[in-house]
């Protein structure tokens, strides 16, 4: 007969006593609850303003670019009022000067052309000072840019572009591409979107479907569903409102959407199944809801305290977009987290015995397996032979997480898209037929505090430093006022612009001058080889930052001259160093609140240590895989993406998404294993009955996680690839091989060592 935990033991507990509270006032909790989360999912209609970098806080790379941008911005410059795209156009005999191409160009910007928002700048129509960076040649033909300017913020030029993008069209041999500015910000934001929906088709059914063989009763099926239906667009609608005042990226609704639909399905599942379990034991309504709550609803609550604190830890990563990301995901865990504790137990009370309405007969598993259930079966064999089963999986476990250690971490650019995107094959040629405009480069900014970047002293200085970098191999061009033409010596560069000039020479240097010198700043651009998310490239940006304070030392300017390195590798260096000085705080947070919440709800002191280390081992095996795959391409054509170092936000992502999932099982495993502790004061037994019970609930929602992360897998974004595949393999390994061998195994060697506590801990 299996042993159940009597409703006088926990009678005066608080989770019981709310679980009463809950029935009493059943209909009333339900109408707010419906209100509240009415309200909430109402902000989404503000509409998102989504933040375009990934932090804007005190790092050189941003500091650089702001520091430029002030310094060229002209007074009577109105391009603050515009964002801007490239229309990109090619032929292979044509020029921009032909009227066969200008009739063209003129006739794919037709409709666009008449709208007064947009203003379109032509390369026929620049003047020479700016037509070398709008027109070139090549093998492949002759290549011009066309300048769209989007009036309004980068909220509404998005929105705009979203109207007439598909408007530019060319006939004809001509070749065009839309990209660069808010044409890529435009494909990321919609690719995402569309992302985001097509994973929730696949994901909503397949996780029915699940929910359907778990309970076997339609009614019982739905009901996790309409909770995660109820936390999503609450949680959504919190963050949209957030994006309207301060910094949120669209990433957000991806965490929100990944986490808020799987935490609230998990912690769905495990109340209705408990008080179906609860009416099967013969106990009437209100005695059912109460001990739901007080047994799986304590056991949500705890799990929803350590997910969120998983969640919390991207708080502490300053400079970077994962503040943003924590947040959502946090609020879409403390959602879920309150609706399954007490609004999910109202709508039980109400539905009263009908919970089981629906039956589909042999379809679904039963709702209690007995003691010797396939679980407890796996259970026992493990703890029978607990060395053998603890060594080799443990071997396997660590050796999936040694390719980590290979990893290279970047911030993801273009690259992120699939490479038949548009607008990254538009990047990819721009920076190959102009490689000034190269998104491989390193922009130094001399702000030489009221001296004079033209003098000779000053030159002098530029000139050395541009000579050796261009000896480097990673630099394929440099670009700044001591090297006015490639070669030139440091007497040429001193007569350039000092000496007496014809006039060809003196267009020259009144176009380097407005173009490379504002006042007393200056700057250099080195083009870079490769890609910029290669880890030659920020490591070269590294060494350069090492390096270029000696050339500061030999210029003179004012006491409060800086030099500071800007562009894509850097801001990549940037990140990370954000990232690796913000680890260690996130880490010691962490593991020592979910260990304290552990302890709190076992009173065990060893349990909550081995629980860390259980969860790192799935991390670690996940991160190792995600390496093998993404950086290393294996499966690249298959998931349609470029081979390319992981983003270097994505290990801190999973780490805390990972941690907190894994903790989430943990905890409700840990949770029912513990009552039979209390029960039966066996730990054998314990571990047995505790995983029998909770096997089949945790397998139901491990592989509704499973599908829900894999459908995020399958994203044409490559950032969300990583994540959804690190997820959905974390999560299998641990409900699986963790779950099913590490703990049983580990746990039996511990034995009563498994609940210890000091005295002076209330042991």
């Amino acid at each position: 007969m299996e042993g159940v935990t009597d409703p006088k033991m926990l009678e005066g507990r608080a989770f019981y006593k709310l679980g009463e509270f809950t029935y009493d006032r059943r209909k009333g909790i339900i109408a707010v609850g419906l209100l509240f989360i009415i309200g909430l999912a109402s902000l989404s209609l503000i509409g998102p303003d989504w933040a375009n970098g990934w932090g804007e806080e005190d790092v050189e790379s941003l500091n650089a670019t702001r520091l430029l941008g002030e310094a060229f911005a002209s007074e009577d410059d109105d391009d603050g009022q515009y964002r801007s795209f490239y229309i990109l156009v090619n032929h292979p005999t044509y020029d921009d000067e032909d009227e066969e191409w200008q009739n063209a160009v003129l006739d794919a910007t037709a409709k666009i052309s008449e709208r007064d928002d947009i203003v379109i700048e032509h390369s026929w129509d620049t003047g020479p000072k700016d037509r070398p960076s709008r027109v070139a040649s090549d093998e492949e033909g002759n290549w011009a840019l066309t300048v769209v300017k989007i009036e309004g913020d980068s909220k509404s030029a998005k929105e705009t572009y979203g109207e007439i993008y598909e408007d530019i069209e060319i006939a004809g041999d001509f070749e065009l591409w839309r990209t660069e500015g808010i044409a890529v910000e435009y494909t990321f934001d919609k690719r995402i979107q569309d992302d985001l929906i097509k994973a929730e088709i696949i994901a909503g059914p397949i996780s029915l479907l699940i929910l359907l063989v778990v309970f076997g009763t339609l009614v019982a099926a739905v009901l996790p569903i309409k909770i995660g239906v109820l936390t999503v667009a609450g949680a959504m609608g919190v963050t949209i409102w957030l994006s309207n005042v301060t910094d949120v990226t669209q990433y957000a609704i991806n965490i929100i959407s990944l986490i808020g639909i799987g935490v609230s399905i998990d912690y769905s599942l495990f109340l209705v199944n408990r008080y179906r379990e609860e009416l099967g034991r013969g106990h009437d309504v209100r005695t059912s809801v109460a001990m739901t709550v007080a047994t799986s609803g304590k056991a949500v609550f705890y799990s929803g305290i350590t997910v969120a604190i998983g969640l919390m830890g991207m708080l502490f990563f300053v400079n970077t977009s994962l503040p943003s990301l924590g947040i959502g995901g946090t609020l879409a865990v403390s959602i879920a987290m309150l609706y399954s504790v007490v609004f999910l137990p109202a709508l039980l009370a109400v539905l009263g015995h009908k919970v089981n309405n629906g039956s589909l007969g042999s379809f679904g598993m039963k709702v209690e397996d007995g003691e010797d259930g396939i679980w407890g079966k796996i259970a026992t064999s493990v703890m029978s032979h607990p060395w053998k089963v603890l060594v080799p999986t443990l071997i396997i476990l660590l050796g999936a997480g040694l390719p980590f250690f290979s990893a290279e971490l970047s911030i993801s650019s273009t690259t992120a898209l699939p490479p038949e995107d548009e607008g990254r094959i538009g990047v990819e040629k721009i920076s190959d037929i102009w490689p000034d405009s190269s998104s491989n480069d390193a922009l130094i900014v001399f702000d030489l505090d009221g001296g004079d970047p033209l003098s000779e002293e000053n030159l002098r200085a530029l000139h050395q430093w541009m000579s050796q970098q261009n000896s480097d191999d990673m630099i394929v061009a440099s670009y700044g006022i001591a090297m006015p033409e490639p070669g030139m010596t440091i007497e040429e560069v001193l007569w350039f612009w000092h000496g007496e000039a014809n006039n060809q020479t003196l267009q020259s240097r009144e176009y380097l001058s407005e173009r490379f010198v504002s006042g007393d700043v200056t700057f250099i651009v080195h083009a870079m080889e490769g890609s910029e998310v290669e880890a030659e490239s920020r490591k070269h940006v590294e060494e350069m930052r090492e390096n270029i304070h000696s050339v500061l030392e030999d210029m003179t300017g004012g006491e409060n001259s800086q030099v500071l390195i800007g562009g894509f590798a850097a801001y990549s260096a940037d990140n990370l160093q954000a990232i690796s000085d913000a680890l260690p705080y996130a880490i010691v947070f962490i593991f020592g609140a979910t260990m304290i919440l552990i302890f709190i709800q076992v009173r065990s002191v060893i349990i909550p240590v081995k629980a860390v280390v259980m969860n790192i081992l799935s991390i670690s095996a996940s991160f190792g895989m995600m390496v093998v795959i993404f950086q290393w391409g294996y499966g690249a054509d298959l998931l349609n993406f470029t081979p390319q170092p992981i983003d270097s936000g994505n290990p801190i992502i999973l780490f805390c998404i990972v941690f907190g999932l894994s903790m989430d099982y943990e905890v409700l495993m840990l949770s029912r294993i513990h009552e039979e502790w209390e029960r039966t004061g066996d730990n054998t037994l314990a571990v047995a009955n505790g995983l029998q019970r909770t096997g089949r609930l945790i397998t139901g929602a491990a592989a509704i996680m499973v599908v829900v992360f894999s459908a995020f897998g399958l994203s044409s974004v490559i950032i969300l690839k990583q994540i959804g595949f690190g997820l959905a393999l974390a999560i299998l390994l641990d409900a699986t091989v963790v779950r099913a061998l590490v703990v049983p195994a580990s746990m039996r060697l511990m034995g009563k060592w498994n609940w210890w506590t000091p005295d002076w801990l209330g042991g």
